[in-house]
């Protein structure tokens, strides 16, 4: 006993340079100015897309059949215009970016904390054949085209979408069938592409980490492998972990855009950003109604953007080269 609390003793005073660097992390990031600022547009925009039920100032779906409802410019009464039948833009942009918060999250607990922060402490820390097989597999997976790969997988499944949904819209889901399993479909061919870049940073702090006397300690105690990468290795590659994620971010979402903007991710009455663009894309219709792809494009521009400062300060501050000694 004596020994085993000195061993945890040990690891926890390895472990306060981690918890040390995240507030030291966050005092950085609160004095860069462009990463407040990312961080302040992303507040806004998941607490706009959490809370759209309450947000929004109109129902997304109710259409105006009036002529002069249609492609109305901004007013007062729809601060972002309204589309072809009529509906408040506004309202279809907030639910949107439900949309995209929704599969972003599905896909980094999926694809990026079960698989990538898994399958990264797994090759880092055990080593020899695995670490080989979890690699290559990782590398054969981030030489395919990936969004021809996606298209080619939710382009497989659309046509088993239509009769599914029908025999599942007597049940408890009602329409929202045919959503629900377009968005499955969706983060399931996102997922075998989003554990690649977190698994590795991972990795590579694993496999310092395992070197640690404290590690080596816990392993000629008899700890298990279980106990060993949770106890003592999880700790020191979250923060790095985190960093991974949070620069990967703006590509998760940015497969769904894509995808219902091809027409094989969310389809409509949903909103989604990807369709929302495609309803606006056109010299024409950009000349006609330019609000249509400009009230859809800026906000998810500017969380693409946002995402990308945040992970490059983030990068930064990491970067031992830029550490001050």
């Amino acid at each position: 006993m004596a020994q085993e609390a000195a061993l945890e003793a040990d690891a926890a005073a390895v472990m306060r340079p981690s918890q040390s660097l995240t507030r030291r992390v966050m005092r950085q990031v609160v004095r860069k100015k462009l990463a407040m600022l990312a961080v302040a547009y992303l507040v806004v925009f998941y607490t706009a897309g959490i809370f759209a039920p309450l947000v929004a100032p109109h129902d997304p779906n109710q259409q105006d059949r009036a002529i002069e409802a249609r492609l109305q410019g901004p007013s007062a009464d729809h601060w972002f215009g309204t589309d072809r039948l009529g509906r408040d833009l506004l309202s279809r942009v907030i639910y949107a970016a439900r949309t995209t918060i929704l599969f972003t999250v599905a896909v980094s607990i999926t694809g990026g904390l079960f698989l990538g922060l898994g399958l990264g402490l797994l090759a880092g820390y055990r080593g020899g054949w695995i670490d080989t097989l979890i690699m290559r597999v990782g590398e054969v997976l981030s030489g395919l085209p990936t969004l021809f790969i996606m298209l080619a997988l939710t382009a497989a499944f659309r046509t088993r979408i239509d009769s599914l949904s029908q025999d599942l819209r007597d049940t408890w889901l009602g329409d929202d069938a045919k959503t629900l399993l377009q968005f499955t479909i969706i983060v399931g061919a996102s997922v075998p592409f989003a554990w690649i870049g977190s698994s590795r940073v991972v990795r590579s702090q694993a496999l310092y980490l395992r070197e640690a006397d404290f590690v080596v300690a816990a392993e000629l105690m008899g700890a298990s492998t279980w106990r060993v990468i949770t106890r003592h290795i999880l700790p020191g590659v979250m923060p790095l972990f985190i960093v991974g994620l949070t620069a990967g971010m703006a590509g998760i979402a940015g497969a769904e855009v894509a995808l219902s903007f091809l027409g094989l991710g969310i389809s409509p009455p949903t909103a989604s950003f990807g369709t929302l663009i495609g309803d606006g894309a056109g010299v024409r219709t950009f000349q006609a109604s330019p609000h249509l792809l400009l009230a859809a494009s800026v906000p998810v521009i500017l969380f693409f953007f946002a995402w990308n400062l945040l992970g490059d300060a983030l990068v930064d501050i990491l970067d031992p080269r830029m550490t001050p000694r």
